[in-house]
């Protein structure tokens, strides 16, 4: 979801259009704006564009490689988390991790307020508007330090 609000989601905001062949871009804006500023990997480019449009902090942006080394080991070694009890997933990672999504959505959440995305809606406030996905990561979250307590 990380990957795809920073990557995707930073790219869909340079659209221009739509066609038979899918979304149009302003190619030239997007290079220069986003890709410019980590030529070799976008989802870099795309973060800091994150932070200098301050969505995110810089602490934030560069929390997200823990996060990800984290996420890369659970998926690859899930067995030993499955039957090692001396190996446990990182709670405070997948905290922070829910915190810098919610973070980004709330950035989205506020362009898609401003071109007017919730006008049939009344006038929500953007405290008011969360995505299922998130509150669900958050349940998911709870519900894990819930069963540490236990």
């Amino acid at each position: 979801m990380i990957k795809q609000s920073v990557l995707d989601e930073v790219r869909l905001f340079y659209r221009t259009g739509f066609n038979e062949s899918g979304w149009l871009f302003d190619e030239e804006s997007y290079s220069r704006s986003v890709l410019s500023r980590s030529p070799k990997d976008k989802f870099k480019a795309a973060l800091l564009w994150l932070i200098e449009a301050e969505a995110i902090t810089s602490a934030q942006g560069d929390r997200l490689d823990a996060i990800y080394v984290h996420r890369h080991d659970l998926t690859h070694e899930l067995i030993k988390y499955v039957v090692d009890p001396d190996f446990e997933p990182d709670v405070d990672l997948f905290t922070d991790a829910l915190s810098i999504l919610t973070a980004i959505r709330r950035f989205w959440t506020s362009i898609e307020m401003e071109v007017g995305t919730f006008e049939d809606h009344g006038a929500p406030k953007i405290d008011d508007i969360t995505p299922l996905s998130l509150l669900v990561l958050h349940q998911c979250i709870e519900a894990y330090e819930a069963g540490l307590a236990d």
